[in-house]
């Protein structure tokens, strides 16, 4: 693997530049990953909560989650021909709004595993305030075939 800081990410999920929503890994182990998404004013879509500044959409925060989520799935293994599809996400409770400029911290953690199955908890803070928690499954299916 190269020594590129991207090349986590690149090889760890198919996204890319507008969807990819990480921008550095900071671990990636076996069961357990984390990653920064730094915000943008520049984002394609903000919510607005009021009367309050602009903030990152939840769709977006979901996907950048599962991105994680993917990272983390495929781990050592990101050459592997396979796909990652979302197939549920359960008890996804939404804290706090994200402005722009502000740095998110994410977090996967496998739960369970089973044949192309897992079960994922996904966190998400803002420094040490919780801004995203809830539960992720995820199906794999090959490369090139509609599983």
């Amino acid at each position: 693997m190269s020594d590129h800081p991207m090349a986590p990410i690149l090889g760890g999920t198919p996204h890319r530049f507008p969807m990819l929503l990480v921008d550095a890994v900071e671990e990636l182990a076996p069961g357990h990953g984390r990653a920064r998404k730094l915000v943008s004013v520049n984002e394609v879509l903000f919510e607005r909560f009021g009367d309050a500044p602009p903030a990152l959409p939840s769709a977006l925060l979901v996907d950048a989650l599962g991105q994680v989520a993917i990272m983390l799935l495929r781990g050592s293994d990101a050459t592997a021909a396979s796909v990652w599809y979302l197939g549920g996400i359960e008890a996804m409770t939404f804290h706090a709004p994200i402005p722009a400029g502000s740095e998110l911290r994410m977090e996967a953690t496998v739960l369970k595993r089973w044949r192309a199955t897992a079960r994922i908890q996904v966190k998400a803070w803002l420094g040490a305030e919780p801004v995203a928690s809830g539960f992720m499954v995820l199906s794999q299916g090959g490369a090139g075939r509609n599983d």
